[in-house]
């Protein structure tokens, strides 16, 4: 399974607000939401993480979101 495909499928999970992973989680960090206001995953508002550090503040973000 190619790494893009991980994210897509972790993508949909999350945004059907189902139970991810520790390896979800890490594939969904690789998307960053451009406008985090809208908070939606579409093109034009997300694109590829480009460093390590953006892959982990990806995952905080997406993380806090789901615990509030």
């Amino acid at each position: 399974m190619t790494p893009e495909y991980r994210t897509w499928l972790a993508m949909k999970k999350y945004a059907d607000e189902e139970p991810l992973t520790d390896d979800e989680w890490r594939d969904l960090s690789a998307l960053t939401l451009i406008n985090r206001e809208h908070r939606i995953f579409e093109p034009g508002n997300c694109r590829w993480a480009t460093s390590d550090s953006e892959r982990r503040e990806n995952e905080r973000f997406y993380r806090t979101l789901r615990e509030s």
